[in-house]
């Protein structure tokens, strides 16, 4: 039967990973009584693992016009910054980017 599926095993072992470790916090009574300053980095740790693997995509995939990707960021940092919202930032790092390379 294994032979027949080699991928089967990495796969539901992924998936038992992934699982524990989104069920944990809902089944760990000691989250709850961590201190504020480490319950909130645990919080804003997803947003920062985010950075690394986004940032060079930025810059990579606009090759001719590289500039373009750090227009998005700084539209999208500065709004985020002012308004502490997530939507907006999204949508005018986006407009940003394409007028960018539209004007370029």
């Amino acid at each position: 039967m294994m032979k027949a599926f080699p991928f089967l095993i990495p796969i539901l072992v992924s998936a038992l990973a992934t699982f524990l470790v989104r069920a944990l916090p809902y089944y760990a009574s000691f989250l709850d009584r961590l201190p504020r300053f480490l319950s909130k980095s645990l919080r804003l740790l997803p947003i920062a693992a985010l950075g690394p693997l986004i940032f060079p995509g930025v810059i990579l995939d606009f090759q001719g016009h590289w500039y373009a990707g750090l227009v998005g960021i700084l539209c999208a940092a500065f709004i985020a910054y002012r308004k502490n919202s997530m939507i907006i930032p999204i949508l005018l790092s986006i407009g940003g980017n394409i007028s960018s390379v539209a004007l370029a």
